[in-house]
């Protein structure tokens, strides 16, 4: 193994290219672990030929089918004592950029999750692990499986769950959503080549409805949903309705899905995880929380003590989000179109005004935190902003800011890490901070996955008392039976065993 890497610097600074992939890997599953992920590579579509030359243990060379050359290195990260002591590298380097060069660096970031990594991931969310154990039927076993849950590692324990389960990994389908996470590519590739999962992209969502239930039919099997955000349900009804009886259930994991799905008429069972009591006990402060940690990651040298914040929106995750930013000394104001909303923020001490115009007009946020669900500001209040402000959604999809009208007006625009910065004609800078994207998931693991586990438990539990007919649930949901169900299935005692009090004994 390379404690340090000696690259070919014969081509230009300006020409040439370089990355790296870390991970996680025992020393007894190193090497097979790597030579698997370099003949895959070799396989890219992009590849003319690979070779590892005999002189240079731990590195190799691709041809890319345009002439480029990219080396490929193993090596563990410096200095040491700042790394985990089974951390290594694989570092690429380009003599040239090209359009191959970038296909195959993104092919090289799709590295499977190596057993070291998944043996931690796995000890992170025992709770819904532990559901295989109690579910012993294998309830799922007659039914297909499409997911649109993020591309996060703790989805990768929900999807060995549902296999575990009784799911057949060729009757499920994953649609990736496409964020920017931390580890999308090496998720789906983990799906792909360890679970035996077909994944499709969320711009590809009908192509990928479409294939699922032909791999169904052939076997008369029909599928349960498991959505994040509403996305399976609004596309069929729009684009082919014929395909609802396909499916016989629902489980959402989002208010926004909820909203999404309002006024379709349901032929099926709906679990709502997102109104029931269990997550609104613990996801919306960890969602808050998240948001403010990863917005401070990305703007390191600002100031937030004492500026302005606005947040829009004041339901679970609102109001958890404006506590969180006063707490962090910021003078924090609340907006939201129910009254009884707005009249709550107010009592609770937070600067409010009846209409969004006039807040914005005294308030001239430096931060504006989106927390709706959709739509918290048009185009023209957008331009009421003065000086240098951020808009920050916490909703899926990018549904809370006018994005697309920003840009239309903008005089100005510069895309980076952090976003889209807009220069308004006003002269004022807008910066939309990851394009409009929950910022919580941007780049980033959004929460820690011994948070999510209760959540992803409750997912499941709802997907099995869809297969199994449970009669409590009826078409179209009932949030009261998915509290009851989600209260007799031991979760969340399961998770108060696990983070409550610790007894002493007599």
């Amino acid at each position: 193994m390379l404690d340090s890497i000696a690259l070919d610097n014969t081509a230009p600074p300006e020409q040439s290219l370089s990355g790296f992939v870390e991970f996680a890997a025992a020393e007894d599953e190193i090497k097979s672990a790597v030579l698997d992920f370099c003949d895959r590579l070799a396989a890219c579509e992009v590849v003319d030929h690979a070779e590892q030359p005999d002189h240079y243990q731990g590195s190799w060379r691709f041809s890319l089918i345009d002439g480029a050359g990219v080396l490929l290195q193993l090596a563990r990260p410096m200095p040491r004592e700042k790394y985990e002591t089974n951390a290594y590298r694989m570092v690429l380097h380009a003599s040239q950029p090209s359009a191959t060069v970038t296909h195959f660096f993104r092919a090289a970031e799709a590295l499977p999750f190596t057993d070291t990594e998944m043996a931690r991931i796995r000890s992170e969310l025992p709770i819904t692990r532990k559901l295989s154990e109690r579910y012993t039927d294998a309830p799922l076993a007659g039914l297909g499986v499409i997911l649109t849950i993020h591309h996060m590692t703790d989805f990768l324990v929900l999807a060995e769950t549902l296999l575990a389960l009784g799911a057949d990994p060729y009757h499920m389908t994953v649609i990736d959503k496409e964020y920017s996470y931390a580890f999308s590519r090496r998720v789906d590739s983990y799906l792909r080549h360890r679970c035996g999962i077909r994944v499709w992209k969320y711009s590809e969502l009908g192509d990928g409805i479409a294939d699922h239930i032909s791999r169904l039919r052939p076997s008369g099997k029909r599928s349960v949903i498991m959505d994040d955000g509403g996305y399976v349900i609004p596309h069929i009804a729009a684009h082919t309705p014929e395909l609802l009886n396909e499916f016989v259930g629902l489980v959402e994991q989002t208010a926004s899905g909820i909203w999404r799905i309002q006024g379709i008429p349901l032929p099926m069972p709906l679990f709502s995880v997102a109104e029931s009591e269990m997550k609104g006990a613990i996801e919306s402060y960890g969602i808050a929380d998240a948001a403010v940690r990863n917005l401070l990651r990305l703007l390191p040298n600002e100031k937030f003590e004492g500026q302005p914040a606005l947040v829009l929106g004041y339901g679970r995750i609102g109001s958890a989000m404006a506590r969180i930013l006063r707490g962090r000394r910021m003078r924090v104001a609340v907006y939201d179109r129910e009254i009884a909303r707005l009249v709550a923020a107010h009592e609770e001490g937070f600067f409010t005004r009846e209409t969004l115009a006039s807040l914005l007009r005294v308030h001239n946020p430096m931060v504006v935190f989106g927390c709706a669900g959709r739509g918290s500001m048009t185009v023209d209040q957008v331009e009421l902003l003065t000086g240098a402000s951020y808009l920050v959604s916490t909703t899926s999809r990018d549904y809370e800011f006018p994005v697309a009208e920003i840009r239309a007006k903008a005089i100005a625009s510069q895309t980076g890490v952090r976003g889209t910065a807009f220069t308004m004609p006003s002269g004022a800078q807008v910066t939309v901070v990851a394009n409009g994207f929950p910022i919580n998931f941007h780049h980033a693991e959004s929460l820690p996955n011994r948070y999510v586990d209760l959540v992803l438990a409750g997912l499941i539990v709802g997907a099995v008392a869809i297969a199994r007919g449970d009669p409590r649930l009826p078409d179209g949901g009932s949030v009261s039976a998915c509290n009851e169900m989600l209260a007799e299935s031991g979760i969340m005692h399961d998770y108060y065993g696990l983070y409550g009090p610790k007894s002493c004994a007599d």
